[in-house]
């Protein structure tokens, strides 16, 4: 006795036999579903990548070797206009409450 196969048809072939059987709407749902199958195999490897690119620090860079302070990151006059911008919003919000309080 021979043995038949009995593995299942991949999604391509799938997609090849409904169409030269003329299952033109099941043939289109396969190709969809293929290619989101594909997007999101792509996607997500994308996705591993760019956390990879991200969170991995070079060779022989540790956290400890980065010696970043505030100042350096923050300028003052850049700092002292945000905080001008802060005051005249409190003022404003004060003057709106004091004309709904009358």
């Amino acid at each position: 006795m021979s043995e038949t196969d009995t593995t299942e048809p991949t999604s391509v072939e799938e997609l090849i036999n409904q169409i030269t059987a003329g299952e033109l709407n099941k043939a289109e749902g396969s190709f969809q579903s293929i290619v989101q199958d594909k997007m999101a195999d792509a996607l997500e490897s994308q996705r591993i990548a760019t956390a990879q690119a991200i969170f991995n620090t070079p060779e022989g860079l540790d956290d400890e070797d980065i010696d970043i302070t505030d100042e350096e990151i923050v300028d003052e006059e850049e700092l002292d206009a945000v905080e001008q911008v802060f005051d005249e919003d409190e003022e404003i919000l004060a003057e709106l409450d004091d004309d709904q309080e009358e």
